[in-house]
This record gives structure tokens, sequence and C-alpha cells, in this order.
């Protein structure tokens, strides 16, 4: 169901995120930086950060669609 609702909401299936591509740069860089730095807040440290497979956007440790790979981790 989950799959289908992101879907619909022009969603990427995979972490969730807005597909949208009318916003601006400055935007999605306030958008990244404030999702940063409450998952600072709520771990303590900084989080992990990799790339969504699908999308390719900015998915952190603790935010669906992160991939714990415990050989490889992408970190930014």
């Amino acid at each position: 169901m989950r799959y289908v609702w992101r879907r619909l909401m022009k969603r990427c299936t995979c972490c969730g995120q807005a597909l949208n591509g009318q916003r601006s740069s400055g935007e999605v860089i306030s958008e990244i930086n404030s999702r940063a730095s409450r998952l600072i807040e709520e771990l303590g440290r900084y989080p992990r950060a990799q790339n969504c497979n699908k999308c390719n956007r900015i998915v952190f440790e603790g935010e669906p669609g992160f991939v714990q790979r415990y050989l490889l981790v992408d970190i930014i």
C-alpha cells in the first residue's frame, strides 16, 4: 500500500522524497540542511548519508530508504 500511495503522491517509491523538480537549488539545500540538523540532534552525531538507488537524492541515516550496508556505506 505504501508503494501505491507514494506513486500517487509523486514520491520516490524507495525513499519517499518528493519528485517535484520545480524547487530552486536554494530550497533543496536548505531542506537537506534542516533534515541533517534534526538528525544531528536526535543521534548526537553527524548522520551517515547515501544516495537513493531510484531517485539519486540524499537519504540520511534514520530516514526511510536508508539501507544499512555493513561492508560498503556511501558517506558524503
